[in-house]
């Protein structure tokens, strides 16, 4: 196994105890683990009000821990506001103020990397609105607030989400100054868009800001594949080359352990799905045409069955 290195291993919150417990008792039972970092979410969720003092406590708990907190900034396309409620709460209504008020709470926490995620597979699929002009719109968004987020001190890692390619997450980083925006990677997100996770970290190297570990199998179900989620180090991802490869290229990514919660169909033989996909290469999908498992019934999902998946992420990230 290829190592991370020490230091940069965290896990999401949700993943390790009930959503129940106080942000303060997890950060201690993750120092406990021995992890590094422990992903919080949203800083709203440590302080609805976005108190700076009550902040700045919890970030001097987590420094006192030795724990690195991991803070989203939420989902940002502004076709989608809904989606953007604690930005448009923390801002009055104003989406782009609001975002810049979560970035700030987040500096508060002593955390100056932020997550951003664009939208969901109906965004990319929207046939009333061309994802295109949306990916323009989160650009224009993001050009507004990036002298704000520089004077703030942060960085803002927009993530290869599930409605998203390297390919495009690449051409919104080079519209974007590249001290103040970066990527988060995650490549079980990646194979949904049927790319290649070495090809695809090929592409963002040297922008990468953190790699977030799960692992998947894919399976052919008759107009593709799909997305059949499995313990970390047991799936499709090759793990101990990705995580070689992303030392060399981003050595100061952090690596965050992320139950992913969707089971996701890629109908490549759907007309119009490579319409859809216009970068991507029948050399990169056919790196995973060999390697699909056959159509047979498909094994028992692991979604709301935790355990297995969970002792298998504990396992690989003490293991890396």
């Amino acid at each position: 196994m290829s190592e991370v290195l020490a230091g940069r291993r965290g896990i999401f919150a949700k993943e390790l105890f009930a959503p129940e417990l106080p942000v303060r008792e997890a950060i201690v039972r993750a120092a406990e683990r021995g992890f590094d970092g422990l992903y919080l979410g949203s800083p709203a969720s440590i302080s609805p009000e976005l108190d700076r003092k009550e902040l700045e406590e919890a970030g001097q708990l987590a420094k006192r821990a030795g724990i690195v907190p991991g803070i989203s900034a939420g989902m940002l396309n502004p076709y989608q506001p809904g989606r953007s409620a604690e930005a448009l709460e923390a801002g009055g209504g104003d989406l782009a103020l609001g975002l810049l008020r979560l970035i700030e709470a987040a500096r508060w926490l002593g955390q100056p990397e932020v997550m951003l995620v664009i939208g969901t597979e109906y965004d990319r699929f929207n046939r009333s609105l061309e994802w295109s002009e949306q990916l323009s719109a989160v650009a224009s968004l993001l050009r507004r607030i990036q002298r704000d987020v520089r004077s703030i001190g942060s960085r803002i890692l927009i993530k290869t989400h599930q409605e998203i390619t390297s390919w495009e997450v690449a051409r919104l980083l080079d519209q974007l100054d590249s001290t103040v925006f970066a990527a988060a990677f995650d490549p079980v997100n990646l194979i949904v868009r049927m790319e290649n996770p070495l090809a695809a970290a090929r592409r963002l190297a040297g922008r990468i800001g953190q790699v977030h570990v799960d692992d998947a199998k894919l399976l052919w179900n008759g107009s593709g594949l799909a997305r059949a989620l499995c313990p970390a180090g047991s799936g499709c991802i090759p793990w101990p080359e990705l995580i070689g490869q992303i030392r060399r290229s981003d050595p100061g990514a952090w690596y965050w352990g992320e139950l992913h919660q969707a089971e996701l169909v890629m109908p490549l033989l759907t007309p119009g799905w490579f319409g859809d996909h216009p970068d991507i290469s029948l050399a990169e999908i056919a790196s995973w045409l060999a390697g699909a498992q056959p159509l047979v019934p498909a094994p028992p999902s692991l979604i709301g069955v935790k355990g297995e998946r969970v002792t298998g992420l504990l396992a690989f990230l003490a293991a890396s």
